[in-house]
């Protein structure tokens, strides 16, 4: 039986995070991952004509730092930035771009929204505070902590309202345009939760919050980020074994046993669990009863909203017919302003949304390395019923839906993507699922509701703690949440 010091269950970019960390230190760590490559939610495919897909996350913010931390560029990790970071557009025309720079932002909310300049201001510097407050915590935050939080936040912001009011009802109250309102809570929704919820008013604030950090994306890929992790973690001594999955964990006073699927058991002193919560109790023959209470207590895939990825080769460069200027920005677009708000009432019900809203990126557009000359590759996103009312993710649904966000994407753009597309490559929710695990696929793990936030992300008030002295758990499913951060690893 092989024998180490920490066994970490998961090789996405958090699990390879605490990896290298605790490889560092001189400590015998061994990844295992389910799937034949590392990664999650990070994935990228070269296909035989030389186009880079990017199938799963593409840009890069808040993991900057960690990666700079780690010192990933001696292992080939390398950025390429962009001052236009996020763009919102609409059926009509209109269009809103947001600049890593907040007063180049403000200047040009000026002339599309003249009496928003100062307000959005304001969205900034409470977002940050707010934000830089929160990340100072060692611990999840408890919410006997508001007083100290609000007390670092400007003018007279009520922090309690703003945590259990709707990002639809916030942005309301701060901002007058109805398309930077929109931009606002678009931005706000890659919690995959409806803006008009009570407790997602914090969402609100994060586009305003992002100014000031860079946006970028690695030259290769984003799975470059994880060739680089995994380079890092191997230069220190450490292993990722993939094809692995984990079948049960056993604990002991000395450790646990980790049994892995057609091969031996290991054994570990610790076991960092990068999966949910519940997943991680499925997996321990006898759990303690307060982590099954805790486990019982956890919500994932409430709302019915689940990701559809469509990827394309293109034989030409894609741009997004706004202005060459932002398609290097990540687009969020909409057929209108309330088309949001509408798409989660249907995907709640099982539909196809009536009213589209999506997001675009090239990533040949940033880096022309991920197509050959003159060709482009580009994603579409949109959120789709994790559960269709037609009844499954089956070949026929699947068509509809891809052909669907196409022709949503040709009515607010005038561009249909299939004229020039060398091949299109789909991602359902269901492969989602297949892929990581996560119900779903839901790329948070567990929702991102009020509920399931600061100390109750887990539930067990305890952080990465579990009050067994062998686990430890990180991933999408911990404080702060999802999103590419390699914060909770």
């Amino acid at each position: 039986m092989a024998e180490h010091d920490v066994v970490v269950i998961g090789a996405g970019h958090n699990g390879l995070v605490s990896a290298v960390i605790l490889a560092r230190t001189g400590l015998d760590v061994l990844v295992l991952e389910a799937a034949d490559e590392p990664g999650g939610c990070i994935w990228t495919e070269t296909l035989e004509s030389g186009h880079r897909l990017e199938r799963g996350a593409i840009d890069h913010s808040m993991i900057l730092s960690v990666a700079k931390d780690l010192n990933l560029e001696q292992f080939g990790l390398e950025y390429v930035t962009r001052e236009a970071m996020f763009a919102a557009g609409f059926a009509d025309g209109r269009s809103l771009v947001f600049h890593q720079d907040l007063e180049r932002t403000i200047e040009t909310l000026g002339q599309s929204a003249p009496a928003d300049t100062e307000n959005y201001r304001m969205l900034a510097e409470i977002g940050s505070a707010l934000l830089n407050m929160t990340d100072s915590f060692v611990e999840p935050p408890r919410f006997s902590d508001l007083a100290q939080m609000a007390a670092v936040l400007p003018g007279d912001t009520d922090l309690l309202r703003l945590l259990v009011s709707s990002s639809e009802a916030v942005a309301e109250r701060h901002l007058q345009d109805v398309y930077l309102r929109s931009a606002v809570t678009m931005y706000g929704s890659h919690n995959q939760l409806a803006p008009y919820l009570p407790g997602t008013g914090l969402f609100a604030l994060l586009l305003a919050a992002s100014h000031g950090g860079e946006v970028a994306r690695p030259i290769g890929g984003s799975s470059m980020l994880i060739k680089a992790l995994t380079s890092a973690l191997e230069s220190a001594g450490g292993e990722v074994r993939t094809s692995s999955p984990v079948s049960a964990i056993i604990g002991s006073d000395a450790g646990a046993l980790v049994a892995v699927e057609n091969s031996d058991e290991v054994s570990a002193r610790y076991v960092i669990s990068t999966v949910d919560l519940r997943r991680t109790v499925e997996l321990m023959p006898t759990p303690p009863s307060e982590l099954c209470r805790a486990a019982n207590t956890l919500s994932s895939g409430r709302f019915n909203v689940g990701e559809l990825k469509v990827d394309l080769a293109l034989s030409s460069q894609s741009s997004i017919g706004f202005g060459p200027e932002a398609d290097s920005a990540l687009w969020m677009l909409q057929e209108r302003t309330d088309s949001l708000t509408r798409s989660f009432a249907d995907i709640y019900l099982g539909r196809l949304p009536s009213s589209p809203a999506m997001m675009w990126a090239s990533s040949s557009a940033t880096d022309p390395s991920a197509s050959p000359d003159g060709q482009g590759a580009v994603w579409l996103s949109a959120f789709v019923p994790a559960k269709p009312d037609k009844g499954a993710w089956d070949d026929a649904f699947t068509e509809e839906a891809t052909n669907w966000l196409l022709d949503s994407f040709a009515g607010i753009t005038g561009q249909d993507l299939r004229s020039n597309a060398l091949s299109i490559h789909v991602t359902t929710p269901l492969n989602w699922e297949e892929r990581t695990g996560n119900p779903a696929g839901n790329p948070n793990h567990v929702d991102l509701t009020i509920d399931q936030l600061f100390s109750w992300r887990p539930p067990t008030g305890l952080g990465h703690r579990t009050g067994l002295g062998w686990l430890y758990l990180s991933g999408a499913g911990t404080h702060p949440g999802g999103g590419l951060s390699g914060i909770p690893g």
